[in-house]
Formats: C-alpha cells, sequence, structure tokens
C-alpha cells in the first residue's frame, strides 16, 4: 500500500467526521454507502437512514472527535482504519464524553471511497 492511499483514505474519515460535527447531511449522504453499518460502544446498531434521521434530528449531535494511533491497512477497494477515538457527543439529551477502539471499513467503487462500517467498543475506565 502505498502512503497516498492511505492518506487519502484518512482524508476522506476527516471529511466525514467534519461533516457528523456539522450535521452536514448531503456530504454524509454522498460519503456513506447504502449497506451502511454504524454500530456504536453501547451495541445499538444504525442503517444509513436511521443513522441520518438520528443525526438530523440531534438525536446523536456530534461535538468533536479525536483520533489516535490510527493504522490504515487497504486490500484492493477496501480500506481498514483501526485505532482509538475520543468522541464528546449529546445523545438522547445526555452528555457523553467516549473514549473508544474503533474499526472503520471504506470500500473504493468507481474511484470513489464510500464508508460503509463503523464499529467501537468503550474502554474501561480504571
Amino acid at each position: 500500500m502505498t502512503n497516498a492511499i492511505a492518506d487519502d483514505v484518512l482524508a476522506h474519515e476527516d471529511r466525514r467526521w467534519a461533516a457528523q460535527i456539522d450535521k452536514d447531511l448531503d456530504t454524509l449522504r454522498t460519503l456513506y454507502a447504502d449497506e451502511m453499518s454504524y454500530t456504536h460502544s453501547n451495541g445499538f446498531v444504525d442503517t444509513k437512514s436511521s443513522f441520518l434521521d438520528a443525526i438530523r434530528d440531534r438525536k446523536f449531535d456530534y461535538r468533536s472527535a479525536e483520533r489516535l494511533d490510527e493504522t490504515v491497512t487497504v486490500i484492493g477497494d477496501t480500506a481498514m482504519i483501526t485505532g482509538r477515538a475520543k468522541v464528546h457527543v449529546v445523545a438522547g439529551g445526555r452528555d457523553v464524553n467516549l473514549d473508544a477502539r474503533f474499526t472503520v471499513i471504506w470500500v473504493r467503487r468507481d474511484g470513489a471511497w464510500q464508508f460503509l462500517c463503523w464499529q467501537s467498543t468503550s474502554i474501561a475506565k480504571p
């Protein structure tokens, strides 16, 4: 894998997070694959449609996200990012500061990267 591909995928991930925080639904509709699955750290799963609705309705009001220790693995037209995220979100009216390990899958279709999957697990506090 070249660094250029990893950099491109990470730039798309930056764009996705910025759009989630900005509630930019048009950008998210473009970035999210139709088959998208978003598994939250509590085990709740959203589809593309339900996640866009939740962001629009501020059920999930993302305020900030810091990604750490990211590793990108590319196999063909699939890219996997693993790492750690510190996310501030207002979820269901509750202020949540999440510290989690995550896995993200992006797929390249017709030359464009699309966000396919997010899975996160909370890091237990000692």
